[in-house]
């Protein structure tokens, strides 16, 4: 019975339509059915999630501020892209920070329980796991070690990473056979953290950061290789 429970003065919200257009377009950019560059017609995408053009506008204006989407003039919206140049500045400043944050949990002997969950989660998935499911506690790990340093100034400065580290995760996705073999790089990660080894946790961070520039970086090549040659 329910009549004479108070007003508590909240209200929960189904998902809005735009809100849901938002989550199934994010879903295919980070499983990598959307590839970078591609253009999404606004007509046809419309049409294609059964919802209204105006709708579809506004489902995209929140992947535009995420950094997942952007809009070109004379060519609408479309998968961002990140130039080798974007590629390198980006792991630049996230290898200062993350290998910063290393540094602080692993001497402070902390070992961030979010980060340990992460990985549990990741080598649970399936092989056919979609790629979505890598990418947000592949996310999750690193921001659990940046935020266990307790520094409101170093996370604020990695936050404002977040949203081209979503997109470099997603674009990661043709380097891997299957999740189980990002569960064990983070496993790996997570060890001399756990040990308290501080030369090895910053060696094995700035490896698996390098590795992951250089293969970004090497799709990206590779995809204008194959754009210029279907020119």
């Amino acid at each position: 019975m329910t009549e004479n429970l108070p007003d508590i003065g909240v209200r929960v919200s189904p998902v809005s339509t735009v809100e849901a257009a938002a989550n199934a377009l994010r879903e295919l950019i980070l499983d990598g059915n959307l590839e970078p560059g591609a253009r999404l017609r606004e007509h046809d995408f419309a049409e294609r999630l059964g919802i209204a053009r105006h709708s579809f506008r506004a489902a995209t204006q929140i992947l535009i501020g995420e950094g997942l989407l952007k809009r070109e003039p004379h060519r609408g919206v479309e998968v961002a892209v990140l130039a080798a140049d974007d590629v390198a500045d980006i792991f630049k400043l996230r290898e200062a920070l993350e290998i910063e944050a290393v540094r602080i949990v692993t001497q402070a002997g902390v070992v961030p329980a979010e980060a340990q969950r992460a990985v549990t989660e990741m080598s649970a998935l399936s092989e056919d796991a979609p790629w979505r499911d890598v990418v947000w506690p592949d996310q999750r790990f690193h921001l659990a070690i940046v935020e266990a340093t307790n520094s409101p100034r170093l996370a604020r400065a990695y936050q404002g990473l977040q949203s081209e580290i979503v997109l470099c995760l997603a674009q990661l996705r043709p380097v891997y056979d299957a999740p189980a073999e990002v569960a064990a790089e983070h496993e790996e990660l997570l060890e001399p953290i756990i040990e308290g080894d501080v030369p090895a946790a910053e060696k094995l961070f700035r490896v698996h950061l390098a590795e992951a520039a250089e293969n970004l970086i090497g799709l990206h090549r590779e995809r204008t290789s194959q754009a210029d040659a279907g020119a």
